[in-house]
């Protein structure tokens, strides 16, 4: 129950659960807590979100438009992919709860169907995983059906980036994910939930247990059980309890997007998007509320989380969705620029569950799905936090070996299409004579040579091995784990997850 003496205003000093994270995951779990009265709960987080993914977010409520190739191919990655089929049936009610708490005068869903376009400037990666899709709408029974891209509203691309084949998703669309929180917020407000305005500079520990968060002012909050629940900074916040504890190592995703005002010309319906590709999620826009629409959304792994836009994220965005969407969009109004750092692990699978310390829990490394999916796991967590049953698979445990997915090979040859279709959206240039084939070779050399350096048996997942490549630190910390892992003998294959089928 509520400590007595405390008011919603003030900053408490025990509770009975704290949230740490004010995000998506953050606050729809202290929504479910505070449901089912277990006690005081408290999310500390700071108002603005800086360099949150949530804040950032399209909020696109869409898991067969994001489908790859790789969705279904393993027994763990068709259940991570069913995680988001279940997430999907919670958004209905999820939505009449809140709409009465929100102030943007628009409904909260912006829009309730998708548009995925294959258009002729992508690579390979583009067709196979458009395929992919199709496949896993019929495997699921879904709703879908092919039309004239010209027939969708908005979409205006210019001719040389024009569509080829276009699919209709009549049951998936998208939510306002600024819209969403501050509902989310009010309602919390409402109903008991106690909101600090702080960030949590470190956990606090007795001996073998949590008892509490320190915030960046140095005062104090009593817990009984701490949810750390902050994205890409949750990895940094736990270790300021457990610095030895081998988790899966995670990585700032940081994305960037824009909220454009429309001036002139058809606007968009629905959410409009190409299928996944090179290292990301897809260009895509997403309608409202009002007359903005949502254009995103970039993806760089980097070394440290930041709220800094690169000036060639910001071309990109802009000069393909003139030239992929709609060629209008060069004279709309850019009301607000947006940077997140979504949380990405090693292994690309969520980091869920109770830490060696007691009363520590951790709830991160959702990467693009963690808005979509926020509903069903606080559902879970709130089981696992009053001692009853999980409803989501053990399998995502934050101290488990890296789930394995695919061989070396398989990732070196992953790694070059993600860069072939990089490749030929940027409009990269060769040597008039070079062939694709040898574009490709080049790829595949630095792939190969990376792993015969690193001298690693794990096979990383083509945005991590893009990020390691590249960056030093990255390296570094790859390589420092795996060596951990192998307990200071060098390198070995990492844990498999049960009953995988992998190639």
């Amino acid at each position: 129950m509520r400590k007595e003496g405390v008011s919603k205003t003030e900053r408490p000093t025990q509770a009975d659960v704290v949230i740490v994270g004010n995000g998506a995951l953050g606050l729809f779990l202290a929504d479910e807590l505070v449901e089912r009265r277990i006690g005081s709960v408290v999310v500390v987080g700071p108002s603005d979100r800086e360099a949150g993914a949530s804040q950032a977010a399209g909020a696109m409520l869409g898991c067969f438009g994001e489908t790859t190739t790789e969705s279904l191919r393993t027994d763990a990655s068709r259940t991570r992919f069913e995680l988001g089929v279940a997430a999907h049936d919670r958004w209905p009610d999820v939505l009449d709860r809140l709409e009465g708490y929100s102030r943007t005068g628009s409904p909260l869903m912006v829009t309730p169907e998708t548009h995925v376009v294959l258009n002729s400037i992508g690579a390979d990666l583009d067709t196979v995983n458009f395929s992919a899709m199709i496949e896993a709408l019929d495997e699921y029974g879904k709703p879908w059906e092919e039309i004239d891209p010209r027939e969708i509203p908005g979409f205006r691309p210019r001719l040389d980036t024009r569509a080829l084949r276009a699919v209709h998703l009549p049951a998936e669309g998208a939510v306002d994910a600024r819209g969403v929180l501050a509902a989310l917020d009010a309602r919390l407000r409402a109903t008991g939930a106690i909101m600090v305005d702080q960030t949590v500079r470190t956990l606090v520990r007795n001996d073998g247990e949590i008892t509490g968060v320190e915030l960046d002012d140095g005062h104090v909050i009593e817990a009984g059980t701490v949810v750390v629940a902050v994205g890409a900074r949750s990895e940094a916040l736990v270790r300021t309890a457990l610095d030895d504890l081998d988790m899966v190592p995670s990585f700032p995703g940081l994305g960037f997007a824009m909220l454009a005002r429309r001036t002139g010309g058809e606007p968009f319906r629905s959410v409009v998007r190409t299928p996944n590709r090179g290292f990301a999620c897809g260009l895509h826009v997403v309608p409202g509320p009002g007359d903005l629409e949502y254009y995103g959304a970039t993806n760089r792994l980097v070394d440290h989380v930041s709220s800094v836009t690169w000036m060639a994220d910001v071309r990109f965005l802009a000069q393909y969705s003139m030239q992929q969407l709609d060629e209008r969009v060069a004279s709309h109004e850019v009301t607000r620029w947006l940077a997140g750092n979504r949380p990405v692990t090693l292994d690309g699978f969520p980091l869920i569950g109770w830490l060696p310390l007691a009363g520590l829990y951790l709830l991160t490394g959702t990467y693009r799905d963690g808005f979509h999916c926020a509903p069903l796991l606080a559902e879970h967590v709130a089981n696992e936090l009053q001692g009853k049953p999980g409803t989501i698979d053990p399998m995502f445990k934050p101290t488990r070996r890296p789930i394995e997915t695919r061989t070396i090979e398989w990732s070196i040859n992953e790694y070059v299409e993600h860069n072939l279709a990089g490749w030929f959206e940027t409009g990269a240039e060769a040597a008039p004579q070079m062939t694709t084939a040898q574009i490709a070779d080049y790829y595949r050399v630095m792939a190969t040579k990376f792993y015969d350096t690193m001298g690693i048996d794990y096979a990383l997942g083509p945005d991590i091995l893009w990020y390691a490549q590249g960056s030093l630190l990255g390296a570094r910390r790859v390589a420092r784990y795996f060596h951990r892992l192998a307990g200071g003998n060098g390198s070995q294959p990492a844990g498999t997850a049960t009953g995988e089928a992998r190639r």
